[in-house]
């Protein structure tokens, strides 16, 4: 319920208003594919990026799949992409950071308008990009 109200009668169910618009989480699975890629890709480029990457690549490997199933569970019949193909030109660590800190913003963002039971999710995905872009800097 929200502040100064009597009563959530009046309120919208907001997985209701979701059926409206394109799941936020879409884009999110979308980028955590694409950073996962691309720090893929800078390993490929520059192999002692390895130590620093690696784990980076897991961690939105996982987020990736954790929202895809997020997004399956309110539409099961929505077809799972596929991997984000490999960046174009040698990316360094830099890109990635940069990448990585607007993914984390845009979960944050995403975040605020999400039900209870979503932003959980969510939020844990930002502040593990938030924390990955200060550690890369």
């Amino acid at each position: 319920m929200r502040a100064g109200r009597a009563s959530g009668a009046d309120e919208p169910d907001p997985l209701i208003a979701l059926a409206d618009e394109p799941d936020p989480l879409i884009a999110l699975a979308d980028a955590a594919r694409a950073d996962a890629a691309l720090a893929a890709a800078a390993v490929a480029a520059d192999p002692e990026l390895a130590t620093a990457l690696r784990p980076l690549v897991d961690a939105r490997t996982e987020h990736a799949a954790a929202l895809d199933a997020e997004i399956a569970r309110l539409d099961p019949d929505r077809t799972t992409p596929a991997p984000a193909p490999p960046p174009s030109g040698r990316p360094g660590r830099r890109e990635v950071q940069r990448a990585v800190l607007a993914s984390g913003r845009a979960a944050g963002e995403a975040a605020l308008g999400l039900p209870a039971e979503r932003v959980g999710l969510v939020a844990s995905v930002a502040a593990c990009c938030g924390t990955y872009a200060e550690v890369l800097v």
